[in-house]
């Protein structure tokens, strides 16, 4: 086995104690446990052995199956402690996959054992089922224990309730808890990829929010394109959700990732309607529309968003058409030259009639980043964030995650995080497997622990 050796980020997150003598029966033989056995999207769990001679070694195997039956392992071997236990959180692999106490890192160093593709793949979670791994310990006597450990979107026997938007051209689905409401409610935009996140709403209502995830392209009667997207259309289903008895009167947040948090940033700019704003790896300004178009000769930009039937201001692309050949091809391995180049050439009226006037907004805001997105500057637009805001005197508390090392992917939780920095499916998205398995769970820590401070008061 090949010892993987990653940089890491600052993260104190799902240690547990370690071992006392009353844990064992020095030498009995290995007993894998991974507690809880169900863990809901995001939160903490250990994976210990016990049973073991102290300073004995043993063999930790990790298997999981995902969405596309392709099957992924990793493996570790690991040294006993004095108690004759070992806690994956705590105790660094003497080798293996990767190396350094990380109760992550026989997640974020699997590899697809299955998989015909010869380029890298990422890991495709189930959205109903989330992800199962099961373990296998053997020690140096060739006895081997099992446990099985599963990351689910909805708690384990937590009902949930489903209701449906499809009314006045708006489209998405609300979540909420079964008993106990009504619910503070969180209005959840998605990037560039469209259409609805329900497994993310579900997790959010296992949470104790009444949830929606809103569809604003990409899906049935909606737009195919992420072009002139009106910021009305948001603001029609923060009225339903005002409407809805299972939503706690005043108390409504909106979370927004990628294009969705510069959505959320544009949308809360003009209203007053939200306790609380999230806006992940977000931009500082309006930017292009994204349309398939962009690879026609004859193409002219357009703007992602528009207010009253017209275009609002927006940053075009500054793209060469050999970068344009590369993405059409699925060989650029960033777009965050797009960006930046746009930014440093753009005059100060332009900049200044694109950006987002976040000093307007009248709620408390949180921004989380990643100081390796490759998708675009999202760590220096929360800069540019936070200086207009500090400029501007706002009143309301700001925050910023900032993930160091992280891609694009590093705010949300995601365990086989494989190849995240490499292309996936055509996407640069940055970061490291170490770097996003830990950030993305201390962002949503973050994002959990903000939205319950403002909206469950």
């Amino acid at each position: 086995m090949n010892t993987r050796f990653v940089g890491t980020a600052a993260l104190v997150l799902c240690i547990t104690p370690g071992f006392s003598r009353a844990d064992v029966a020095a030498g009995t033989g290995p007993k894998m446990l991974a507690t809880p056995a169900t863990a809901l999207y995001g939160e903490p769990f250990s994976w210990k052995v016990t049973g073991l001679q102290p300073g004995g070694k043993v063999n930790i195997r990790a298997v999981s199956r995902d969405a596309r039956a392709i099957q992924w392992e990793s493996e570790a071997v690991y040294e006993a402690d004095a108690s004759g236990g070992v806690d994956v959180a705590t105790r660094a692999p003497v080798s293996g996959r990767y190396s350094g106490a990380d109760i992550f890192g026989l997640l974020w160093s699997m590899e697809p054992t299955s998989s015909a593709s010869k380029k890298p793949i990422g890991y495709r979670e189930s959205g109903t089922n989330g992800w199962t791994v099961d373990l296998t310990a053997e020690d140096q006597a060739g006895r081997t224990s099992t446990a099985r450990f599963r990351c689910v979107f909805q708690r384990p026997g937590e009902a949930l309730v489903r209701i449906p938007l499809e009314k006045d051209g708006v489209s998405g689905v609300l979540y909420c808890p079964a008993k106990g409401g009504p619910f503070p409610g969180v209005i959840l935009l998605g990037g560039s990829e469209g259409g609805l996140f329900e497994p993310r709403a579900r997790a959010f209502a296992s949470n104790g929010f009444a949830a929606l995830t809103l569809a604003y392209f990409g899906y049935p009667n909606l737009p195919d394109e992420l072009v002139e997207i009106p910021l009305e259309y948001v603001e029609r289903a923060a009225a339903w959700m005002k409407t809805r008895p299972e939503v706690r009167a005043g108390r409504l947040g909106l979370v927004g990732g990628s294009k969705g948090g510069e959505l959320a940033l544009l949308v809360a700019s003009r209203s007053r309607e939200f306790g609380a704003v999230v806006a992940m790896t977000p931009a500082a300004h309006a930017w292009e529309g994204h349309t398939l178009r962009f690879f026609s000769p004859d193409y002219q930009p357009v703007s992602s968003w528009s207010v009253g039937g017209r275009p609002i201001p927006y940053m075009p692309f500054k793209v060469s058409p050999e970068e344009k050949e590369r993405e059409k091809n699925g060989e650029l391995a960033s777009f965050v030259e797009y960006f930046r180049r746009a930014l440093a050439q753009a005059d100060p009226a332009t900049l200044e009639r694109a950006a987002i006037p976040v000093e307007r907004m009248s709620a408390p805001l949180l921004l989380i980043s990643g100081t390796d997105d490759r998708i675009w500057p999202a760590e220096e637009s929360c800069a540019t964030i936070l200086a207009r805001l500090k400029q501007a005197g706002f009143a309301h508390e700001v925050r910023h995650v900032s993930i160091e090392g992280g891609g694009h992917e590093s705010c949300v939780p995601s365990l086989i995080t494989s190849h995240r920095g490499m292309l996936i499916d055509g996407d640069p998205s940055g970061g490291s497997p170490r770097t996003d398995a830990q950030g993305g769970y201390r962002s949503w820590a973050e994002t959990l622990a903000f939205l319950h401070r403002h909206l469950k008061r």
